[in-house]
């Protein structure tokens, strides 16, 4: 096994990595309506596309974020008109999100930006055999459970 020190320089890559998406994180796009929406803005409407609607429970632990977060997120978004509330028919007191016509919209070019601009990336990542892809998903587990232990 290697000492700590050897693995330092690791860390500084790593460390450069979540700076920049930090960076990421707190710009804004437009993604073809007319307004400006943040990743986590975007990423929660695509996560609403994803499951096909539905509750604040549903979408945050999809998202990985928490039911305020995500309610917040909702609130907001509803406001820009690009996801609606309604009841849900089979279970009358629990609410369904779901896309308006504009959210589709956003949701959609969003993934067509995310195949143009990352598309180095994406490649990359194909290109991985099963192996590999396999320790990327690994390390991506380790270090999202490294994380939680930041935010206890």
């Amino acid at each position: 096994m290697r000492k700590v020190k050897d693995v330092i320089p690791n860390m500084c890559s790593l460390g450069k990595v979540l700076s920049q998406y930090t960076m990421v994180a707190q710009k804004s796009f437009d993604f073809g309506i007319g307004m400006q929406l943040y990743p986590a803005e975007i990423h929660t409407l695509s996560t609403v596309e994803r499951l096909g609607g539905g509750g604040v429970t549903e979408i945050a632990h999809e998202s990985g974020v928490t039911k305020g977060a995500v309610s917040q997120l909702i609130s907001k978004l509803v406001k820009k008109e690009l996801c609606v509330k309604e009841k849900d028919p089979e279970n009358g007191a629990r609410v369904v999100i779901k896309l308006t016509a504009l959210g589709k919209i956003a949701v959609d070019n969003h993934y067509n930006f995310h195949l143009e601009h990352d598309r180095v990336f994406l490649e990359y990542l194909r290109s991985m055999d099963d192996e590999k892809l396999q320790v990327f998903d690994d390390i991506c587990r380790n270090m999202n459970k490294w994380m939680d232990n930041y935010l206890k």
